[in-house]
């Protein structure tokens, strides 16, 4: 199956089918689907056939609660950040006022569509919300995030890394409604998009030694606390496909393991997540 066949499986549902209600045309109408299934290219010939999926709106609801999680942690985090003087560079406030703000649209789409299912939208107060992550006791492995512009830097990209590999992790989750799946796989393209940013500000502002995607399951820092948004990104096999020397050419593990994400399982992402939360 080729992208082509994936988009007119898409586009040949339904409306009626597809958008039960005006206002979620009216939400998603502006989200460009193309880009949003090239953003999605693990396990894509399996994702997007004919296979029934009967999931409740129950199981639906939760997913989305539990992607909203993961926005109220990094809405603060942007929140927080843009009032400290000289942390976010000055020459690049624009686009981290772009990644605030996009984060602020993923929380009213997440929970429009919670609301449109008939589901409760779960609300975290941003008291209980540690950026130290460490449950609230302090003295977390993030504890300077925003205090010192690399901390904060190493932050954003464990949540937009891990972000992105968390959205993935959930369409095969929801895909008997396609309204949420479209939603998911563009927020996921524009997570993919900040997380490629934030490791370019490492590199040009701090100095690290990064790449714009990740290698393997390096985290590319020294705090050990990233490393849990990393692990599970080994394999090189896409699709019962073997990328490393593919073809006869000079494929590296390294550079399978570059090419492609790897999803998430909700429990591993609530490993990441509940830590920067408060019992």
């Amino acid at each position: 199956m080729n992208f082509n066949d994936i988009i007119n499986q898409l586009s040949s549902t339904a409306p009626e089918e597809l958008e039960k209600k005006e206002d979620r045309r009216n939400i998603l109408k502006s989200f460009g689907v193309k880009l949003a299934v090239a953003a999605v290219p693990f396990a894509a010939g399996s994702l997007f056939t004919n296979k029934a999926y009967g999931q409740s709106k129950e199981t639906i609801i939760n997913v989305l609660n539990y992607l909203l999680k993961l926005e109220y942690i990094s809405d603060k985090l942007y929140t927080e950040a843009l009032m400290v003087d000289q942390l976010a560079p000055v020459e690049f406030k624009t686009q981290f006022n772009q990644i605030a703000t996009n984060t602020k649209s993923h929380i009213g789409i997440l929970q429009t569509i919670i609301t449109d299912l008939g589901g409760t939208v779960a609300t975290i107060d941003y008291a209980n919300i540690d950026l130290n992550g460490n449950k609230g006791f302090g003295g977390g492995s993030f504890q300077k995030a925003l205090t010192n512009t690399s901390d904060f830097l190493v932050l954003a990209q464990v949540l937009s890394d891990g972000g992105g590999r968390m959205y993935k992790g959930m369409i095969t989750e929801v895909f008997s409604d396609k309204t949420t799946v479209r939603a998911l796989v563009n927020i996921h393209s524009v997570k993919a998009r900040h997380a490629a940013f934030i490791r370019f500000m490492r590199v040009y502002w701090v100095g690290d030694d990064v790449k714009p995607w990740i290698t393997g399951t390096n985290s590319d820092t020294t705090n050990t606390a990233a490393q849990r948004a990393y692990s599970g990104e080994t394999p090189t096999t896409q699709s019962g496909i073997e990328i490393v020397g593919i073809n006869g050419f000079n494929i590296t593990a390294d550079a399978a393991t570059q090419a492609f994400d790897e999803p998430l399982i909700m429990i591993d992402g609530n490993n990441i997540l509940d830590r920067f939360l408060k019992p």
